[in-house]
């Protein structure tokens, strides 16, 4: 069964021969959800150990809400948006779920994942110097 949302072995050779920038992105979507959770347990006041520790909305993957709890800007905010499906356009990829989008090589628009890429670039910026505090 032909399924473009489903990855090839080809596909994911490439990425891995950095060829796609899909695999790239995915880790620096999770490096990016981890150094905002770091951020979060690392606040004075927050008594959690371990993001088992989290309120449940702050168990995820959204990292807009991961931003909102560290009071970040609304302009960094504001940048972290979905992306557009390269064939299907009306279904949009929110950013929560980019992650999975990268995961299984879901074919997205190059002006969004571009944007996307940016914002997690961002992100992790503000998660370097954050770290170093």
């Amino acid at each position: 069964m032909n399924q473009p949302w489903v990855r090839s072995y080809a596909g994911l050779r490439n990425s891995a021969a950095g060829q796609d920038d899909s695999a790239a992105r995915l880790l620096q979507f999770y490096s990016v959800e981890c150094g905002l959770k770091a951020a979060i347990l690392g606040k004075n006041g927050t008594n959690a150990q371990s993001t088992a520790d989290l309120p449940p909305e702050l168990r995820t993957h959204n990292l807009r809400a991961l931003a909102k709890a560290l009071n970040l800007s609304a302009e960094t905010i504001g940048q972290l948006a979905g992306c557009r499906r390269r064939h299907d356009e009306r279904n949009r990829v929110e950013q929560h779920q980019l992650h999975e989008a990268w995961r299984y090589g879901a074919a997205m628009h190059g002006d969004d994942e571009k944007a996307a890429d940016a914002a997690l670039s961002s992100l992790s910026e503000w998660c370097r110097r954050e770290h170093k505090r």
